[in-house]
């Protein structure tokens, strides 16, 4: 999954630099087999998203999956940057909370 938001983020890079689409086959690609540590942190992280509320796992999704950027991200879900940036600052503090040892 990650390996498929990564060549999303490429291709988004190019589009928005205005390079156009970047086809799979040029895509340089380092390690197609993550190993089992990698495969367990990955579901463990998108676990942690999925907890969050609605309104907060889109900003995170935005931002920090997509590497949209807070007005961007602000424009696409239709609200002001400042609720774009309680949201990402809500959904950080939810999820450091969740990674503490004994919760």
């Amino acid at each position: 999954m990650l390996h498929n938001l990564w060549i999303n983020e490429l291709r988004s890079r190019k589009v928005r630099t205005g390079e156009g689409l970047v086809a799979v086959e040029e895509t340089p690609i380092v390690d197609a087999k993550p190993d089992a540590e990698s495969n367990i942190f990955t579901t463990q992280v998108l676990n942690a998203v999925n907890t969050l509320p609605e309104a907060q796992r889109a900003c995170v999704m935005l931002a920090y999956v997509e590497g949209y950027r807070y007005h961007e991200t602000a424009d696409i879900l239709g609200v002001p940057i400042g609720t774009v940036m309680s949201r990402l600052s809500a959904a950080r503090a939810k999820l450091a909370f969740l990674k503490e040892p004994g919760t």
